[in-house]
Parts: structure tokens; C-alpha cells; sequence
């Protein structure tokens, strides 16, 4: 399976995930939905955020342009809140290799998006990635 398929299929194709990508440790981009492009230094700091949270407490979590209020985060989980509309969010885990980013909107439930996220996430950590 391509990472695309990931992207299309578990994520987006949930209907739970709005956006998504998937980039290896580094911040190469695997795989992304047509519509998300986040920047080079958002993607950097979300990584480093895995391990020293600090930024993110401080000034939050910005991804494709939009600011989010961290909410939870640990060494595989990061959790955000829309500065503007709190119904939405971002979620990023870490597996092995790789970090799934998601975005979701008005209609699912944070409980919901972080399922989908988590279940792909524990797979490619069940299978070394």
C-alpha cells in the first residue's frame, strides 16, 4: 500500500479527517491530502514538540496557517484546539518513523478524529513504522 492510500483511505476516507499528512522524523513529506500544504517550520516544530513542549505551550501549534491552543501532549501524542473555532483541531502522533498530522472540523467530535489518527499510528507502530 502507498502512503496516498493512507492518506485517502484511513484518514480522509473516514470522514473524520478533514486534512492530512504524513512525514517521516526528518520533515520529508511522505504523503499529504491535496489541500494541506502546512510550512516547512510548522512541521519542525510539531516534530520537536514530541519531545520539548515548550513552544507549543507558549505560543501553540500552527499548522497550514492556522493557530491551535495545545491541549495534550506526551512523547507520541500532540492534541490541538482552533484559536478561532474551538470545534476544530489538529492531532499529530508519532510512530517509529513517521508522524500522521490531521485536521478536523465542525461535526467530529475530538474523541472521534483522535481514534482515527491513533488506530493508523498504532499500526504502522505494530508494523516498525
Amino acid at each position: 500500500m502507498s502512503w496516498q492510500t493512507y492518506i485517502d483511505s484511513n484518514l480522509l476516507g473516514t470522514g473524520k479527517i478533514t486534512q492530512a499528512a504524513i512525514y517521516g522524523h526528518d520533515g520529508t513529506l511522505w504523503a499529504a491530502s491535496a489541500d494541506f500544504n502546512p510550512a516547512q517550520e510548522e512541521i519542525k516544530n510539531i516534530i520537536v514538540s514530541f519531545d520539548d513542549a515548550t513552544k507549543i505551550q507558549e505560543y501553540g501549534i500552527r499548522c497550514n496557517g492556522t493557530k491551535y491552543y495545545a491541549l495534550f501532549h506526551d512523547n507520541q501524542t500532540i492534541h490541538g484546539k482552533n484559536a478561532q473555532k474551538g470545534t476544530e483541531g489538529v492531532i499529530a502522533e508519532k510512530t517509529n518513523q513517521a508522524v500522521i498530522l490531521g485536521t478536523y472540523r465542525e461535526g467530529t467530535t475530538p474523541g472521534e478524529a483522535n481514534k482515527v489518527i491513533g488506530d493508523l499510528a498504532d499500526y504502522l507502530r505494530g508494523v516498525n513504522y
